[in-house]
């Protein structure tokens, strides 16, 4: 992870809210890419960084939706909510999900969001992402399915084959 992403302040100036918009444009690769988890950047950076990280996201989804009623302590403990429920997302997830939030998709605020709110929207976002994995392995199947036919015989194949085995070991 370091190699890939350097130190954690290297870390955090590359995948800022700034980059949401890029996974947000491909939210397949954002699910299935090969991108560290929140548990994975707590292993590399410490167990603070996924909340640390969290926070920064949090607080631009927030000042973009103009809700001025998050103040810092509870960004904070949203922030280490979210690391630890959802621990396994990895975090071009999280910027799907943020991008997602600050584009509606998850209700209107009206300038007030609580952290309850960013958490049931979480939830929704969790069927999101479950349909988007389902598809993808859906999809695989399918390829599979199309090569193994690609090598398939008919029955009569099989028959015919199986006779002549039986006969060549007469």
């Amino acid at each position: 992870m370091c190699q890939r992403f350097g130190t954690s302040e290297q870390f955090l100036t590359k995948v800022t809210p700034d980059t949401q918009q890029a996974f947000a444009k491909n939210v397949e690769r954002a699910v299935t890419g090969d991108y560290p988890t929140l548990t994975d950047i707590g292993i590399a950076y410490g167990d603070r960084f996924p909340a640390q990280w969290l926070t920064a996201q949090i607080a631009d989804a927030t000042l973009f939706v103009g809700a001025k009623n998050l103040d810092k302590w509870q960004q904070s403990k949203l922030a280490q909510l979210i690391a630890t429920e959802y621990h396994y997302f990895k975090v071009t997830e999280l910027l799907v999900f943020f991008h997602r939030f600050k584009t509606g998709r998850y209700g209107h605020f009206y300038g007030a969001v609580d952290p309850h709110i960013v958490m049931c929207s979480l939830r929704e976002f969790v069927q999101e992402r479950n349909d988007v994995i389902a598809g993808v392995e859906q999809r695989q199947r399918e390829q599979r399915e199309a090569e193994e036919r690609k090598h398939a015989i008919s029955y009569e194949e099989y028959l015919k084959l199986k006779a002549e085995n039986q006969n060549n070991a007469i």
